[in-house]
């Protein structure tokens, strides 16, 4: 479970707050907010990249300290929306980085790693694509790749900067259930900002987490949240 206690995202000046939110493992969290709201730079201070302006988060009741780069490392892995591929780097060995924040002194990975990959490759049934370049896969192939070596990295949280963004719908779809299932599989907690509104509001397992453009607030959704209320509040639309 993630808790924000008085938070305040920002730079100079305040773009939004978080007054008192608590966010479960075992589920999705589509971050819905207007360009510019402050979705990156939300990602951007969990991340320990950015820091607060004011505020603590407190990770499974530990608070989360966003100058200890090592333990960010092992608490929040990061998906960008868009990997290009590296020529020569394969599938395999791509997975593995994300075992970095776990490689000892002499810089190899151990037997743990291995096994985690494996793992990984099976979780994801990536094994024909293994010693594929990254530069050989799909745009659908290579976000999965990319969640797979998030996964790998062993985090309590996964944060996703609209990962849907360049795919077609059927791998928009397919990307969305893959994170629910390992959301629900592995107990982690998944964020990702998205404009894919219709698509998460389809899935019961996935939360809206809206940045209100009027009170300048991350709010958490209800169930029964409708899209003309999270186009109205995120914003400003309205169709009267």
């Amino acid at each position: 479970m993630i808790h924000f206690e008085h938070i305040s995202i920002g730079y100079l000046t305040e773009l939004f707050k978080i007054r008192d939110l608590a966010i479960e493992a075992g589920q999705v969290y589509g971050l819905v907010g207007a360009n510019g709201a402050g979705k990156s730079t939300f990602l951007r201070s969990l991340l320990g990249l950015q820091p607060f302006l004011s505020g603590k988060i407190l990770i499974n009741k530990e608070v989360s300290d966003p100058k200890n780069g090592k333990l960010r490392a092992r608490q929040f892995a990061f998906v960008e929306s868009s990997f290009a591929g590296i020529e020569f780097l394969s599938v395999e060995e791509y997975i593995l980085l994300g075992r970095t924040p776990y490689i000892g002194s002499v810089g190899r990975y151990s037997e743990k790693d291995r096994e985690v990959l494996e793992e990984t490759i099976r979780l994801f049934d990536l094994e024909k694509f293994r010693k594929l370049g990254t530069d050989k896969l799909s745009d659908g192939e290579r976000q999965i790749a990319a969640i797979a070596r998030a996964i790998a990295q062993e985090t309590q949280v996964i944060l996703l900067d609209e990962p849907t963004a360049f795919l077609d719908y059927g791998n928009k779809k397919r990307i969305l259930e893959l994170l629910m299932r390992v959301a629900k599989e592995k107990n982690l907690t998944v964020i990702l900002s998205t404009h894919d509104i219709d698509l998460c509001l389809q899935e019961e397992q996935i939360s809206i987490l809206l940045i209100d453009r009027n009170e300048k607030e991350l709010i958490r959704c209800s169930g029964s949240v409708s899209k003309e209320e999270i186009l109205k509040n995120a914003f400003g639309y309205t169709d009267k």
